[in-house]
């Protein structure tokens, strides 16, 4: 564009000047065909296809592009699809596993509360010994078992049997009811 306006500026400069110097011969079509000829050398030479090939070309890559749109958008779909299945399922299972959980949570909440009347019902017995009977009895539980009778009995009752309970086990059994309380 710039090359054209500079030709043209040229041209009508020429023009004035031969007007003045009185050349009556001076043609303006050679001034403007040495200038296409120049232009013409120094843009490089553009494809001998024909606007119709072009056309055709670039209509032949967008088809290609669509069709690859096209089957990567039903891929996703079909993915999709599987992922809404794994989903179905995952939120199924998660249900039952929920629902199982809770089963298990009320079966061992039974199992404690028949565990604390089992241990209720042991201690009622053992109180109800005189405390000679029950310390002798104590003595020869597991430790464990012991600290849960004792821990379980008033404290006077339990100071009671422990007062009966041979000196050893009866500090053993302490600082066990010590750490259980």
């Amino acid at each position: 564009m710039k090359i054209r306006n500079i030709a043209f500026m040229a041209s009508g400069a020429l023009l004035l000047a031969a007007a003045f110097a009185g050349f009556e011969a001076f043609d303006v079509r050679t001034v403007f065909a040495e200038q296409t000829q120049k232009t013409a050398e120094a843009v490089p030479a553009v494809s001998s296809a024909t606007p119709l090939d072009a056309e055709k070309s670039l209509l032949g890559a967008l088809t290609r592009k669509e069709r690859e749109l096209a089957a990567r958008e039903e891929e996703l779909v079909r993915k999709e699809e599987r992922l809404n299945i794994v989903k179905a399922d995952i939120e199924h299972r998660l249900s039952e596993l929920k629902r199982e959980h809770e089963q298990i949570a009320a079966l061992v909440k039974k199992i404690d509360e028949i565990n604390d009347q089992r241990i209720k019902r042991i201690v009622k017995i053992y109180e109800s010994m005189t405390p000679e009977e029950a310390a002798s009895r104590i003595e020869k539980l597991e430790e464990d078992m012991a600290v849960m009778i004792l821990a379980s009995m008033s404290e006077r009752k339990a100071a009671k049997i422990l007062s009966f309970v041979n000196v050893s086990k009866s500090v053993k059994l302490s600082q066990s009811l010590r750490v259980k309380n």
